[in-house]
């Protein structure tokens, strides 16, 4: 299996460097070979990752960082304007097929949600706003798709595998993390964001949107 993987890994990277050259990268401010490795990783880690018990995990990773992007039509979002709300911040990229197959779920808790202190902020990870664009002629989300052009939020939260996913409870803290592709539309998913909407109280400064 670690062979598979290191031969996996290796034409991985030799098939973003091949992107690379094309001009692909010229966005993102890593290095290209770093970044492929990274993807490469990232990749690996979403395809051979075993079946988790899909369950959140307890964050104990420290201090939430910043969030302030643009999406694709130049809106800028900070996660402190959502104060007061939980808010989900998934990290994907378009090509992650993990990442795309969870997508849909997450619109649908979205929904089943709507009208509540809830919000979904999804940070593309490295790409262009012409790939993201394309990616919602596919796939139709009503939630934030922000642009992480030069990857630099991405290693704010040092995030290694995508997808990741956090939830941040009402007081701007991250509450619980969850690697790989989950199916956010269960029952056990929502309850335990419903919790968090409960155990907090609710404030309204700075949650405008």
């Amino acid at each position: 299996m670690m062979l598979l993987v290191v031969v996996a890994c290796q034409r991985y990277i030799t098939f973003m460097k091949r992107r690379v050259d094309r001009g692909s990268a010229r966005h993102c401010g890593v290095a290209p070979t770093t970044r492929a490795l990274l993807l490469a990783v990232a990749f690996l880690a979403s395809g051979f990752a075993p079946a988790a018990a899909q369950e959140l995990i307890p964050w104990t990773g420290g201090a939430t960082a910043p969030i302030d992007l643009e999406d694709p039509a130049g809106r800028r979002h900070r996660l402190s304007d959502y104060r007061g709300k939980v808010v989900l911040v998934n990290f994907w990229a378009t090509w992650c097929a993990p990442c795309r197959e969870e997508m849909p779920s997450i619109e649908r808790l979205r929904r089943s949600l709507e009208g509540e202190p809830f919000a979904v902020l999804a940070v593309n990870v490295g790409e262009d706003a012409r790939a993201v664009r394309s990616f919602t002629e596919q796939v139709r989300v009503a939630f934030p798709l922000l642009l992480d052009r030069d990857t630099s939020v991405t290693r704010g939260w040092r995030v290694r595998v995508l997808p990741a996913t956090f939830l941040v409870g009402p007081d701007g803290r991250i509450r619980f993390s969850y690697l790989g592709e989950l199916d956010w539309s269960k029952d056990s998913v929502r309850s335990k964001i419903v919790g968090l909407m409960q155990k907090e109280p609710r404030t309204t400064a700075g949650a405008s949107r």
